[in-house]
């Protein structure tokens, strides 16, 4: 027995663990791949979990984010190397709500390879300045819009991406789903799908984000659709806040986190998948799926191929506590373990971790605690609480 549950937003976001951006509108974006007959395989470094692309513009080669969760953006320092055109400001909504302004441009060319784009669309962003974004020594995005004619295929295994204006040159050998482009940006989605132990199928709508860090990211929206259906077993609930938008930190809110052994994503059907409910408006895949296979997004033709194993069980252990920023201070964001709630709690700082003492390392070390953390998930956690006392607690996690 079926029961279809689906939805989808128009919400333009990008997460860059753990920043998240989101774009309210943007003026109709006029760029277009003036290339004929193209087929470009590029090679690209992989940054905490972020994917580095090389990008021509007027002869010099910058270095860009692949975010097929964003539109396409430039640094300030590379907007005025290269004399952006018809620059104005236009109102921003950050993932969390809050509103500031950005200025946007026309960028004559951008060139990945030998393709060549005219007239790009491009927000500008002061990167060096963020706390976070500098972090990745990028000098902008290049988004989901500069692909809205071309096929794109990602492999992380070869850490190698392929453009072209015609997937057949792809020969891939899985077959497709549908794939649905939103507003300007051309952001991709694709539907997932869950089952309960009842048969019941439900599907959710939701954007592939390669700037985002994880696996995948339910909003609180969309549990609250599908949360009596029971696709989901819910593992905790806490207070607190676990993201920080462009313009400062997300409000405390009661979240929730979440296991499921059906998620399909095309052929591929992923058991224990743990994620936590977010602000945002969107759900989202980001880069850790890519861990598991080769995603083609033809944008052109508006299918996607998932090249996997037909199942995949995920091993990561349920996680204790999520940090964040906090007023520029590293804090706990949430305690999903109710057996630590009498130790750590939302806002602590956090002093160090194991041999990471915050104070003592650069500030964008901390971008390197994630993959620390993953690897060793039992650690010697060291805080300050609100009222001033200093504590150290062992985490232990069960494998």
């Amino acid at each position: 027995m079926k029961r279809f549950v689906q939805f989808c937003s128009i919400l333009i976001i990008t997460s860059l663990y753990p920043l998240k951006i989101q774009a309210q509108s943007l003026e109709e974006d006029k760029g277009k791949i003036i290339s004929k007959n193209y087929f470009e395989e590029i090679a690209f470094e992989v940054v905490h979990e972020k994917i580095i692309v090389p990008i021509t513009i007027e002869n010099k080669t910058y270095r860009f984010m692949l975010d097929t969760g964003a539109p396409n953006l430039i640094s300030e320092e590379v907007a005025k190397e290269v004399g952006l055109k018809n620059i104005k400001t236009i109102s921003v909504k950050d993932a969390n709500n809050n509103v500031g302004d950005l200025k946007i441009g026309t960028l004559n060319t951008i060139q990945l390879g030998n393709i060549v784009s005219k007239n790009n669309t491009v927000l500008i962003q002061n990167i060096n300045q963020h706390p976070l974004l500098k972090c990745y020594q990028i000098d902008g995005l290049l988004g989901s819009n500069f692909f809205k004619d071309s096929t794109l295929k990602i492999s992380v295994k070869q850490q190698k991406i392929w453009v072209t204006d015609k997937v057949k040159n792809l020969n891939l050998k899985v077959s497709p789903s549908k794939l649905k482009l939103v507003g300007d940006q051309k952001s991709p989605y694709i539907k997932i799908h869950f089952l309960n132990k009842e048969n019941y199928e439900g599907t959710e709508e939701l954007m592939i984000d390669t700037g985002m860090g994880g696996f995948y990211d339910i909003s609180s929206r969309a549990f609250e659709i599908l949360k009596n259906d029971n696709f989901f077993k819910i593992l905790a609930s806490a207070n607190g806040t676990g993201s920080i938008g462009l313009f400062g930190e997300g409000k405390i809110d009661t979240q929730y986190l979440l296991q499921t052994d059906y998620f399909k994503i095309n052929n591929t059907q992923f058991s224990n998948v743990i994620t936590n409910t977010s602000e945002d408006e969107n759900s989202r895949i980001g880069f850790e799926v890519l861990k598991y296979g080769d995603m083609t997004i033809d944008f052109k033709n508006k299918k996607f191929y998932f090249e996997a194993e037909s199942k995949i069980t995920l091993k990561d252990p349920t996680p204790i506590y999520v940090p964040t920023m906090l007023n520029n201070k590293f804090v706990i964001g949430f305690v999903w373990d109710e057996t630590y709630h009498d130790k750590i709690q939302y806002g602590d700082e956090i002093i160090s971790i194991d041999s990471y003492k915050i104070d003592k390392i650069d500030f964008c070390k901390i971008l390197e605690l994630k993959e620390y953390r993953q690897k060793n998930p039992t650690h010697e956690l060291e805080i300050k609480t609100k009222d001033n006392q200093i504590k150290k607690i062992k985490i232990t996690v069960k494998q």
